[in-house]
């Protein structure tokens, strides 16, 4: 059976877990990412880049959750009336 080479070892030592551990603990400490020149690119006019459900104007109170959920629960609500009321007047 043939021993692993250098480079077979040197690419086992650089994807195992500790050296997967020490560079997020570098990159937390505000060492640069490797192979990136530049900072971050931010694409937004307003310069306040993304937030989690600002991409899209809201009804009602601006909440996506109250804007999603208002309608499904009406409409789901207004289902089981229904059937409750079919399954009444069936009998």
């Amino acid at each position: 059976m043939q021993s692993p080479g250098p480079q077979v070892t040197e690419l086992a030592q650089q994807r195992s877990v500790s050296a997967l551990v020490a560079r997020a603990r570098a990159r937390t400490a505000g060492t640069a990412v490797p192979f990136s020149s530049h900072g971050l690119v931010e694409n937004s006019e307003s310069g306040r880049g993304y937030t989690l459900g600002r991409e899209y104007p809201t009804a009602g109170s601006g909440c996506m959750l109250t804007s999603v959920l208002a309608p499904v629960g009406v409409s789901l609500t207004f289902c089981v009336i229904v059937g409750k009321s079919l399954h009444l007047l069936g009998k």
